[in-house]
């Protein structure tokens, strides 16, 4: 009998070949060895599909492609292979230092009682105005987590299957915000943040749309705050998909 993983790593990915390498190698590298991963592809025309295959020998890792309906879309159909008690959704842009990472993650997430929780973001060869603005985003939802509402940025989410399965998953009728939602739903049943480990999320969407960018994302916390947390009518959309390939110089 196959013994079913603990964790399983969910990451949505479209055109993501030259940055989802380094997240699997990253993954490769943790010393908590009891998870898979899937990899949600949106049908990707760059060779996501032959990078992510090239992990074959060194994570456990399957290949599950669905439709480019977006990123709350590609979670959900990811989840639907796991067989991990625990989720842990990932962005194929993610990068992960701390080999660490997964074993402290899912430790105190347990030893608070938490069902849903993420941690500490930084960024890599950035501005101090850059710097500045990933610290206070973290600040600010850390500060949420201590509300009725708490959120979390879909680049880095943990949570159980089973409380995932019950809340149906992410809501695909949001098109931007459905990471905030599923954890203002979620957190009720335990949620939190630690600061015993860290991941990098990748500046790409601040570059290509600027201040565009932090107006958009303000104003989504604006709408869910004045609209009972609500974003199904939220009048911003993700553009999934629409990025530059990473320099690997």
């Amino acid at each position: 009998m196959v013994k079913q993983p603990t964790v399983s790593v969910v990451i949505p990915s479209y055109n993501e070949a030259s940055y989802i390498d380094r997240l699997l190698e990253a993954l490769t590298k943790q010393s908590f060895k009891d998870f898979e991963v899937i990899v949600s592809d949106a049908q990707s025309k760059d060779g996501t599909k032959e990078v992510v295959a090239s992990f074959g020998k060194k994570l456990n890792i399957k290949l599950f492609e669905a439709p480019p309906k977006g990123p709350a879309y590609g979670r959900n159909q990811g989840a639907k292979q796991a067989r991990g008690e625990w989720l842990l959704f990932l962005d194929a842009d993610d990068d992960i230092e701390d080999t660490e990472f997964l074993n402290t993650l899912l430790k105190q997430s347990e030893l608070h009682g938490w069902q849903t929780a993420s941690t500490k973001m930084k960024v890599r060869d950035a501005t101090a105005a850059e710097h500045f603005g990933t610290w206070f985003n973290y600040q600010y939802t850390k500060l949420l987590q201590h509300t009725k509402h708490p959120v979390a940025a879909g680049w880095c989410i943990l949570t159980k299957r089973e409380l995932f399965e019950s809340l149906k998953g992410f809501n695909e009728k949001i098109h931007f915000g459905e990471d905030y939602d599923y954890v203002s739903r979620a957190g009720s049943k335990g949620f939190g943040f630690t600061d015993k480990t860290y991941y990098y999320m990748d500046l790409r969407r601040f570059r290509s749309e600027g201040l565009r960018f932090v107006v958009k994302g303000w104003a989504n916390e604006i709408y869910r705050h004045t609209h009972h947390y609500n974003l199904e009518d939220n009048p911003h959309k993700y553009e999934f998909g629409k990025h530059k390939p990473r320099d690997k110089n």
